[in-house]
């Protein structure tokens, strides 16, 4: 896949939207209705019309109908009827032109890529009305021993739709695992990506762990969590030294700070400011008088604030992987 213009340039949109627009779906639907005519969804939704095969062994593309009823039936939001002049009027899960709300699409996309599987072969056949005969492979399209590849039709969904976000500005990405992930702020994408603490504490470095996977998801609840891990994590970091927590978080803040005394009293600084955010917000405590973040923005800043600090100190003292 080779970037557009735009895209090489640096020239696309911000990648901060959080919905759907009305281009991405009609790109969506494109290419769904792509797959459905290319014989990449005929696997698992088979029509069977080959006059001289009367045992319907001979795949001959995809039967829309089955396909759109699983559709609505893994995906109900996609099958809302609509109003016309006092008729409601039943439309295509597929409509380009009535766009869904943003999990359905979602929910969509993780549902056609479950079933996506190009064909390895397809062969005219000319006589008894023309038609087209797939072929797939017998497995699952990919070999556990030697192909630690996606199959060509998942990696082509990946791909694509990966490539209709990255244009819209929309700020998810479909993964390896074929799942839909959140795209955390763009001044943190690099530093969540390489989070790989070694701290030699199992219990510090699941939570930390624990903590990015769940910032990458799209449920505000579930970031508000991640949040509340992250400062977990960093009251129990500050006892690496010893059991002592103010003795030890000095002992490890004089050694992330590799000599520097001004870098090492903006440690110590950050360090208590960040303390009082956890004790003052609801982060670690969860009484009437704290106060929430104010904003899904907010959150994330807060995350990524001390997230920051936790790796230079992780890195600096040699407990980042």
């Amino acid at each position: 896949m080779t970037d557009l213009y735009s895209t090489r340039e640096g020239l696309g949109p911000r990648r901060d939207r959080d919905v759907i627009t009305s281009e991405a779906w009609q790109g969506i639907t494109a290419l769904i209705e792509q797959w459905a005519n290319n014989g990449s969804l005929a696997r698992h939704f088979p029509s069977y019309e080959c006059s001289d095969d009367r045992g319907r062994n001979t795949v001959t593309g995809t039967d829309m109908q089955m396909f759109l009823r699983a559709v609505a039936g893994h995906v109900p939001g996609l099958a809302v009827a609509r109003q016309m002049d006092g008729f409601e009027l039943s439309r295509s899960p597929l409509d380009p032109y009535s766009v869904p709300s943003t999990a359905s699409v979602l929910d969509l996309i993780e549902f056609v890529a479950r079933y996506v599987d190009k064909p390895i072969d397809a062969t005219n056949h000319a006589w008894g009305g023309s038609h087209t005969d797939y072929t797939f492979h017998q497995g699952d399209g990919s070999d556990p021993f030697f192909d630690r590849k996606l199959p060509p039709g998942k990696a082509e969904l990946r791909d694509k739709v990966n490539e209709i976000f990255e244009r819209n500005g929309i700020a998810y990405v479909v993964s390896d695992t074929m799942q839909i992930q959140r795209l955390v702020p763009v001044e943190a994408r690099l530093l969540v990506s390489e989070f790989r603490p070694s701290t030699g504490d199992a219990a510090l470095d699941g939570l930390l762990e624990d903590a990015m996977v769940r910032f990458l998801s799209r449920k505000p609840a579930d970031r508000q969590d991640a949040l509340e891990k992250l400062w977990d994590a960093f009251e129990r970091l500050k006892t690496l030294e010893g059991n002592n927590k103010a003795v030890a978080a000095s002992k490890l803040i004089e050694d992330a700070a590799l000599a520097s005394e001004p870098f090492r009293k903006l440690l110590t600084d950050e360090f208590n400011l960040l303390t009082k955010v956890g004790n003052d917000f609801t982060i670690r405590h969860r009484e009437l008088a704290k106060t929430p973040p104010p904003s899904d923005d907010a959150r994330d800043y807060l995350f990524v604030r001390l997230a920051s600090v936790i790796a230079v100190v992780l890195r600096h003292t040699g407990r980042m992987a």
